[in-house]
């Protein structure tokens, strides 16, 4: 079948238009907050943990057979030249342009890893309509698209390039590990001033014994502090926004005990003899028609003059903070959440810093981007008493269950021991590392989904096969209500892909960049959107020439393929590695680069596709 070249810009045009129209809507969501940082989190993990392997398993047993192991190798070596010839192109970039020294590993990091998993598969979704693909062509197509997806993920995560972002954190030396420290901690101190969590320390103390007791009424009262010249300082906790700035004055009038309190307080510590709170109530008792008061420096503070400041301020400090949570308020309605809060959200960086994530260890195998170590660490074995292998007495079973549960976990723990031994020994780490991540959902779907394609008798309980299986009542395979399920679970996984791309994008945010590293973003995103997908085009017809790919929905996906932008998963795995205070070069640096990669793939993929279709395919 031959269609126009209008027809063909149109069907090259018409899945752009609706992934980018997705792509808008979860922008949309994540600037008006109604999708934020924790919920997109969450989000994400439930893609990659359920309905990502969900897609992955269905696709691949349903299209994928062991006739058809050429063209996944093909695919496999297809997806590790991409990777290839996108590194050098980075090398390249970094060579011509000078790119900032801090955002190296960054640089070839997004050279090498293309989006391959949310777009391909939604462009090859779309084209379902029967002017270009059949449907099964289009299931097939999607297949492919998940070979490369488990490709990129098998070399992200089991084989741990993840890390490569962050070399880009490594401090250069102890000194400015000992400078960057204490900047973190002094930082850390006026936070947490800033917040009023201020701490006891020595200074405090030598003051407060100079100055005398201070009596306080519960815990909310404020400590108030005499001035050199008598009068009485507000605390700053009355302008702020804590629970005091709340009350109003009609409220403090209820509580003058509060009052007295307060004020016997501030007497107390503006005395320059010491004298407590006690002494001045003896003393205003004594001279009853009198003003009482005591006096530093030769000024005298009045009791009732006192009072009437304090609830004059607290009236004045109630109404201040309630336009400014009005106003706060409003602001949090209006503005959304940034690339700060990304940060906020992934950084593990004080984790790694005190060791209570391992980053040679596997982490977490149910999360997207990791909060800590799939296993805890055995430190914690060496501490547990030796059993002396006594047995308890003979009606204690108790006693006797307690033993038996501390022996078996003892075992466990020497086992653990041994087997740790052991691959310390022959230095086995990089394998458990592999190993341990085949474990995760997204790597464990795949990985049965191409085991079980590839055995005919075991890929006949899902789908109809030329192998004879006795079928269920339905006329269907025994198993095929899995395919069901995986392929009802499966379907969500590219408009939720794509919202979450979508909240991505609008998240970020331009800080300050390094001089000239606009040709840095101008070279890169040339390379990326428009040299490699003539190379994919050269590369694709070649493999078809010399029939190493045998039809034309996979000549399709590998020039599609060659066309991505660059992985926007790298947005988190920098978040991952940034620390929370400081400059965010290379969160900055991603920002510009992928916001001048997505405005020119509209165009770029459109010119690509049609070319493809016209040209490569024939249609």
């Amino acid at each position: 079948m031959s269609i126009g070249v209008g027809v063909a810009i149109y069907a090259a045009i018409k899945p752009v238009l609706k992934i980018y129209v997705i792509i808008l809507v979860g922008y949309l969501l994540a600037r008006y907050n109604l999708a934020t940082v924790e919920t997109s989190r969450g989000v994400s993990n439930m893609v990659v943990n359920a309905i990502l392997p969900c897609l992955t398993f269905n696709k691949i047993v349903g299209n994928i057979s062991d006739k058809d192991i050429k063209e996944v190798g093909v695919l496999v070596l297809t997806a590790f030249l991409i990777f290839a010839v996108g590194g050098v192109g980075a090398l390249i970039t970094k060579w011509l342009t000078n790119s900032p020294k801090q955002w190296y590993w960054g640089l070839l990091f997004a050279g090498i890893f293309p989006n391959i998993s949310d777009l391909p598969i939604a462009y090859v979704q779309s084209m379902s309509n029967g002017s270009v693909f059949t449907s099964g062509q289009v299931d097939r197509g999607v297949a492919y698209c998940c070979i490369f997806l488990c490709t990129q993920s098998f070399l992200m995560m089991n084989f741990g390039m993840f890390r490569l972002v962050g070399l880009d954190f490594r401090e250069p030396s102890k000194d400015e590990e000992q400078l960057s420290e204490n900047s973190d901690n002094s930082s850390h101190l006026n936070s947490k001033l800033r917040e009023g969590e201020f701490t006891k320390t020595p200074e405090n103390d030598v003051i407060a014994d100079k100055q005398g007791p201070a009596s306080f009424h519960g815990d909310r009262q404020p400590q108030m502090l005499a001035s050199d010249k008598g009068s009485v300082d507000m605390p700053r906790s009355l302008y702020g926004q804590d629970e005091n700035s709340s009350q109003s004055e009609a409220d403090l009038g209820d509580e003058p005990q509060h009052f007295l309190n307060t004020v016997s307080t501030g007497s107390s510590l503006s005395s320059s003899s010491g004298a407590t709170a006690s002494d001045v109530f003896r003393s205003g008792s004594r001279h009853s028609g009198s003003e009482n008061s005591h006096s530093r420096a030769g000024v005298p503070i009045s009791i009732s003059d006192t009072i009437h400041r304090m609830t004059t301020a607290r009236s004045t400090a109630s109404a201040l903070s309630i336009g400014s949570q009005r106003k706060s308020r409003g602001r949090q309605r209006r503005l959304s959440q940034t690339a700060k809060d990304v940060i906020n959200e992934y950084s593990a960086v004080q984790k790694i810093k005190t060791g209570e994530m391992d980053l040679s260890r596997p982490l977490s195998l149910t999360q997207e981007f990791g909060s800590g170590n799939a296993f805890p660490s055995d430190k914690s074995d060496d501490e547990d008493e030796e059993y002396d292998g006594s047995l308890p007495a003979e009606g204690d079973r108790r006693a006797s269950y307690t033993s038996s549960s501390q022996l078996s976990r003892r075992r466990s723990k020497k086992w653990k021991r041994s087997l740790a031994s052991f691959v310390e020994r022959y230095k086995l780490g990089w394998l458990v590392y592999i190993m341990v991540n085949f474990c995760r959902p997204a790597s464990l779907g795949a990985l049965l989904g191409i085991i079980f394609c590839m055995i005919p008798w075991v890929k006949a309980l899902f789908v109809h096969t030329d192998v004879h299986m006795h079928q269920a009542p339905d006329g269907q395979p025994v198993l095929n209500f899995l395919m069901d399920f995986t392929a009802y679970i499966g379907n969500a996984c590219v408009p939720l892909g794509l919202l979450l791309l979508g909240g991505t994008l609008a998240r970020l945010e331009i800080g300050s960049l390094p001089k000239g590293f606009w040709k840095t973003t101008v070279a890169m995103t040339a390379f990326r959107l428009v040299i490699l997908p003539i190379v994919g085009i050269a590369w694709a017809n070649k493999l078809y020439d010399i029939n190493w790919i045998e039809n034309d929905v996979a000549k399709f996906v590998v020039i599609l393929t060659w066309a991505m932008p660059s992985a926007t998963a790298q947005v988190y795995f920098t978040a991952f590695y940034t620390p929370l205070e400081g400059e965010h070069l290379q969160m900055d640096c991603l920002s510009v680069f992928f916001l001048s990669q997505y405005a020119v793939l509209f165009i770029t993929l459109s010119i690509v596709v049609s070319y493809a279709l016209k040209v490569d395919l024939k249609v």
